[in-house]
């Protein structure tokens, strides 16, 4: 079967779609560990945008089974009153490498487009240069770098 994107359903999706968190978490960022409070925190984040109209959630589904996630918001910042902006997105590893990705960003763009954003936005880590990679390919391009300095 092939694969099926769907609006997320809050009962049926949430608890696949926590699991993606210590993935995308801690490939993410080195070092750090997911814990129960900070998926607690996750569902809740989650919870109320799923009730929210400036922001949209979404799974990719093949055979029952949630492979893929991607949320969504609608936000306003110093320089553009509305941006469209990519919060979580990620595919399972054993779906990787089937253009999944790239389907979820396309879903993106048409989401956006529908509601008359010019600019779309995400945040990536340095240290995932395949998703970086991905985000090039489709048109984005590093406009800000944002630098930590960690004190212990």
């Amino acid at each position: 079967m092939d694969h099926v994107f769907r609006e997320f359903e809050w009962r049926r999706d949430k608890n696949p779609v926590l699991e993606f968190q210590k993935d995308m978490y801690e490939l993410n960022f080195p070092g750090f560990r997911v814990t129960p409070a900070f998926l607690q925190g996750f569902a809740r984040e989650l919870r109320e945008a799923d009730r929210r109209s400036d922001e949209a959630l979404f799974v990719l589904d093949k055979d029952g089974q949630v492979c893929g996630f991607l949320w969504l918001a609608l936000i306003g910042t110093m320089t553009d009153p509305c941006v469209g902006f990519i919060k979580n997105i990620y595919v399972a590893p054993p779906e990787r490498g089937q253009g999944l990705g790239r389907l979820l960003l396309e879903k993106a763009d048409a989401w956006f487009l529908d509601r008359g954003v010019r600019k779309a936005q995400l945040t990536a880590s340095t240290v995932n240069q395949l998703a970086i990679e991905l985000y090039e390919k489709v048109g984005y391009e590093t406009i800000r770098v944002r630098m930590e300095k960690s004190y212990w």
